[in-house]
C-alpha cells in the first residue's frame, strides 16, 4: 500500500508539550544520578558497581524500545500510536522513583533482600522509561520536518536543562541537612511534579492519524522480527551510527555514578553541593543546546559533534588536574566544560538520530537508537563503577581508581570520532528508498 510521504510542520504549542514530558522523564532519573549514587556508594558504604548496576537497570530492558517502537507504529490505542504509551511508562517510572529510595536504605539493613527488592524497584523504573522515551521523539519526528528538527531538540532541551538546573539546586537545598526522610520526600515531590508535567504535555498533543499523517503499515507477527533485523542489519549506515552512538554515549556517561563520590572524597563536598554539581553541568548544557542548533545548521552535523567531544575531553582532563589539588573551584569549572562539550554532543546526536529515520518506519529506528543510546549509557554507568573499583583493586588508591575511569573515558571519545566522519544519512536514506516496503495491509486508526 502506497505511503505518504508528506513531511507536516510542528506548532510551537506543540513543541513546548513535548518539552514538557521529555523534561517529566528526565526529572525523575535525575536524583538518581545526583543524589542517591552518592549516598549509596558515600554515606552507605555500597559497593560502586553494585550502584551502578542497580541505576542502570533501565538500560538492561532497552532492547523493549525497538519492540515498543514497533508496537506503537502499528497498533495504536484509541486512535493515537503515542500518547497513550507514554502514560502508561510514566506510572511505572513514578511507581519505580518513589519506592527507590526506600529500597536502598533498606540494603545494609536486610542483605541480599534489600538487594533483590532494589533490583524490582529499579527495574520497573528502567521499564517505564523504556517505553516512553523512544515515543515522544518520534512524536517529534512524525510531526515535523527535517529542518525544524534541531531546533526542536534544542528547544525540547534548553527547557529540560532550565528544570533539571532548577531542580538540582532545589534538590541540594531540600537535602540538607542530610537525613533519610528529607531524602525520601524529595523523591515523592519529584514524581508528583513529572506526573503533572505529563498530563500538562499530552493533552491534545497528538494528532490522529488520517489523511493528514503518514499511514503506517503492520507487518504480520511472524514477519515483524524478520522485518526489524532487515531494516537495522542490512544497512551498513545504520550500523555504523549505532557503533558511534554506543562510543560516545558510554564516554559521556562513565563518569555519572562516580563523580558525586569523586567530590565528595577529595573535595570534601556536602550532599546538597555535589547534588549541584549537575546544576553547573546543566548551566553549561543550556548554553550549548542554544548555541548548538545554529551550528548545525551552519557547519553541519559532523563538526559540530567533533566540536562538542573536544570539549568534553578537555573538561574531563580538567576533572582529573584538580584531584590531586583538592581545589574545588577547578572542579566546578571543569564540571562546567564537560557540559559544554556534552551538551553539544548530545543536541546534535538527537538531532542525527532523527534525521536517520524514515516516514515509514520512524518507530522502529527510533526504538533502535533509543536502544544505542540506553546501552551506551547503562554501559557507561556500569563501565564507571567497575572501573573504579577495579583500579581501587589493582592499584590500591582511591584517586588512580577513579583516574582510571576519566581516562577511559578520554579514549572512546576520541575513538568516535573517525566513525563519525565516515557515517553518511543520505547513503543510510537511499538504501531504504530502494528497499521495497512490507507487503502489508494498513492497521486500522
Amino acid at each position: 500500500m502506497s505511503l505518504e510521504t508528506r513531511e507536516h510542520s510542528m506548532h510551537w504549542w506543540a513543541v513546548l508539550q513535548v518539552s514538557l514530558v521529555n523534561a517529566a522523564v528526565a526529572l525523575m532519573i535525575l536524583p538518581l544520578n545526583s543524589t542517591l549514587n552518592r549516598v549509596m556508594i558515600n554515606e552507605l558504604r555500597l559497593s560502586a558497581t553494585l550502584v551502578a548496576v542497580l541505576i542502570s537497570l533501565r538500560f538492561i530492558t532497552s532492547p523493549t524500545r525497538i519492540w515498543f517502537g514497533r508496537v506503537s507504529d502499528t497498533r495504536p490505542i484509541g486512535g493515537l500510536h503515542r500518547t497513550w504509551y507514554i502514560v502508561i511508562g510514566i506510572v511505572l517510572m513514578a511507581a519505580g522513583l518513589v519506592s527507590a529510595p526506600h529500597v536502598a536504605l533498606a540494603i545494609p539493613r536486610l542483605g541480599l533482600p534489600g538487594i533483590l527488592l532494589a533490583f524490582l524497584s529499579f527495574g520497573v523504573l528502567g521499564l517505564g522509561v523504556n517505553l516512553t522515551t523512544p515515543l515522544y521523539f518520534a512524536l517529534v519526528a512524525d510531526q515535523s520536518t527535517e529542518t525544524q528538527r534541531p531546533r526542536i531538540v534544542a528547544t525540547m532541551f534548553i527547557l529540560l536543562g532550565v528544570s533539571s538546573v532548577l531542580a538540582s539546586f532545589a534538590i541540594g537545598a531540600a537535602v540538607e541537612p542530610y537525613t533519610e526522610e528529607r531524602l525520601v520526600r524529595v523523591f515523592y515531590v519529584i514524581a508528583a511534579v513529572a506526573v503533572l508535567l505529563t498530563a500538562l504535555g499530552l493533552i491534545r498533543l497528538e494528532r490522529k492519524r488520517g489523511t493528514e499523517g503518514p499511514v503506517l503499515t503492520a507487518v504480520q507477527p511472524e514477519n515483524r522480527t524478520r522485518a526489524v533485523r532487515d531494516l537495522l542489519l542490512k544497512n551498513r549506515e545504520a550500523l555504523r551510527f549505532f557503533v558511534y552512538l554506543l562510543l560516545t554515549f558510554i564516554a559521556v556517561e562513565a563518569q555519572e555514578v562516580i563523580l558525586e563520590p569523586y567530590a565528595a572524597q577529595f573535595f570534601q563536598m556536602t550532599p546538597g553541593e555535589t547534588t549541584r554539581l549537575t546544576g553547573i553541568s546543566g548551566i553549561a548544557s543550556l548554553i550549548t543546546l542554544a548555541l548548538g542548533a545554529v551550528l548545525v545548521n551552519r557547519i553541519g552535523h559532523k563538526p559540530t559533534a567533533t566540536i562538542g567531544i573536544g570539549v568534553a575531553s578537555i573538561g574531563l582532563l580538567l576533572v582529573m588536574a584538580g584531584g590531586p589539588m583538592g581545589n574545588s573551584t577547578l572542579l566546578t569549572g571543569a564540571v562546567f566544560i564537560l557540559g559544554l562539550g556534552a551538551g553539544l554532543l548530545t543536541m546534535t546526536n538527537l538531532a542525527l538520530m532523527m534525521n536517520m529515520t524514515d516516514e515509514r518506519h520512524a518507530g522502529v529506528f527510533l526504538g533502535a537508537w533509543g536502544f544505542a543510546q540506553a546501552v551506551g549509557v547503562g554501559s557507561g554507568n556500569i563501565l564507571g563503577g567497575v572501573l573504579r573499583d577495579l583500579g581501587l583493586l589493582l592499584f590500591g588508591g582511591q584517586l588512580a581508581s577513579y583516574f582510571t575511569v576519566f581516562v577511559g573515558e578520554i579514549i572512546l571519545l576520541l575513538a568516535a570520532v573517525p566513525v563519525l566522519w565516515k557515517l553518511s544519512p543520505l547513503r543510510f536514506r537511499e538504501v531504504n528508498r530502494s528497499r521495497p516496503a512490507p507487503q502489508a495491509a494498513a492497521y486500522p486508526t
